[in-house]
């Protein structure tokens, strides 16, 4: 149980740098803190086996996101010589108002977290659990409000599916549960690069991508 605290440290910061930071490169390494804390919570609820198909699952994912987004040049113009890897790290413009409503977006999420009466199925026992469950829900929904480009929105449906998943493996620890997760995981990851593919393409200079 002493991990349980760190990782749910690790995907309060995870969600929160997917709705602030708008860069690619930042958002794949955000969502794989994000399956890899979650397997650690997983890990305090249900067998070994469940929390380590749910780590292969979401290596499965990013490792999808993580290809469209080289593939794309990281959502960048294709420039000669420059590779999107290399392009400098700009902060977003609204900064200001992603960082307020991450704020208020994560204090409502864990008091309502704290409340006895607000606790998940499941979940009454597990604290810490149930209040990354409902952080992640919260954040997943915040970032598909603040974006329109698929590859962002995927993330935060991935995120809000992740909240998801962690309060009903304690209703249901299955593997079967698991599979079935992960394959809607997978075909949201297909949808969303398909999707950012398509919107890439059609952007002026960014032939070759």
């Amino acid at each position: 149980m002493s991990l349980s605290l760190p990782a749910l440290i690790a995907l309060l910061v995870a969600g929160s740098v997917l709705v602030v930071v708008s860069d690619w490169r930042v958002s794949v390494v955000a969502l794989l803190v994000e399956y890899a804390a979650a397997a650690v919570l997983l890990s305090q609820i249900v067998i070994p086996e469940v929390a380590l198909a749910k780590l292969f699952a979401g290596l499965f994912v990013v490792t999808v996101l993580g290809i469209t987004a080289w593939q794309l040049n990281f959502g960048y113009p294709a420039r000669p010589g420059v590779a999107g890897w290399q392009t400098r790290f700009e902060l977003p413009t609204a900064l200001p108002f992603r960082l307020m409503a991450v704020v208020l977006a994560v204090v409502a999420a864990l008091y309502l977290a704290s409340q006895p009466q607000w606790a998940l199925p499941g979940l009454d026992q597990a604290p810490v659990i149930n209040a990354a469950s409902y952080a992640l829900m919260a954040l997943g929904v915040l970032n598909l409000g603040l974006t329109e480009e698929p590859l962002a929105a995927g993330m935060g449906l991935l995120t809000m599916l992740l909240g998801f998943e962690i309060f009903y493996s304690a209703v249901e620890p299955s593997l079967a549960v698991v599979a079935l997760i992960a394959a809607v995981e997978l075909a949201i990851a297909l949808a969303v690069s398909y999707l950012a593919a398509l919107q890439h393409t059609s952007r002026p200079g960014a032939g070759g991508a």
